[in-house]
């Protein structure tokens, strides 16, 4: 799915993997003139091959330079280490560092993280505080959106003359009419609801147009309004 010029959906659930572990969490690709920069990765070995059939099919040779990964759980960030190893810089919530080098397995190493493990890999870059970074001359926004796990992170572009917001699973739309909200699943050891509160109040202050999550429904227009109603259910649902 082709959303603007140069931002493209390249893996995930509008691909027919609904309820398919194997391919689950939607990766993003940002073309630039260096190359592509991804967000997110999707689950090892599957995510990345679904992401180069698809650059494939769109004739797009252009190598992968950048890998932002929103949060550490496997369908995001699954295919990491084989991306980080190919040359691509990977760049994660400080948080969640420890998760990534972890594999998933960091504290309990229940049935479930055994079952829901990735290969281990170091982040070249950590994102501590909310910032703006230039990579392959696009500049890039981070503003940390914790709830969903600790580290997780929210990315703004303006891009094609869109502002451009990818919220991992931090915000979900959904519903047939975009007339509903999820913030993920809440099974993670650091998941805060008082954090999803705060995070979605942050957004509110920012100018956006497109949100693109890592699951759910993608946003066209109205984003603002879109991050009202997120903002004012979390307040209503999750204190």
């Amino acid at each position: 799915m082709r959303i603007t010029d140069n931002v493209y959906v390249l893996s995930g659930s509008y691909f027919g993997a609904v309820g398919n572990r194997d391919t689950l969490g939607d990766v993003y690709g940002i073309r630039t003139a260096d190359g592509i920069i991804l967000i997110d990765c999707g689950n090892p070995d599957t995510g990345i091959a679904m992401v180069k059939e698809t650059l494939a099919y769109y004739r797009i040779n252009d190598s992968i330079t950048h890998l932002i990964v929103t949060h550490a759980h496997h369908d995001h960030c699954g295919s990491a280490r084989v991306i980080q190893e190919a040359g691509a810089l990977v760049i994660v919530g400080a948080e969640d560092e420890r998760q990534c080098i972890g594999g998933g397995l960091v504290d309990q190493k229940t049935p479930f993280e055994l079952s829901h493990a990735f290969p281990t890999f170091i982040p070249d870059i950590t994102v501590a505080d909310d910032c703006e970074k230039s990579f392959a001359g696009l500049n890039i926004k981070f503003y940390k959106t914790p709830g969903h796990t600790p580290g997780s992170m929210s990315v703004f572009i303006n891009i094609d003359g869109k502002k451009i917001l990818f919220t991992g699973d931090a915000l979900q739309p959904a519903g047939g009419q975009l007339d509903s909200v999820s913030f993920g699943w809440q099974g993670d050891v650091g998941f805060s609801r008082e954090s999803v509160v705060s995070s979605m109040m942050k957004l509110m202050d920012v100018d956006i147009d497109i949100i693109l999550p890592g699951h759910g429904k993608v946003c066209l227009k109205n984003g603002n309004d879109m991050i009202r109603f997120a903002a004012q259910t979390a307040f209503l649902t999750m204190r």
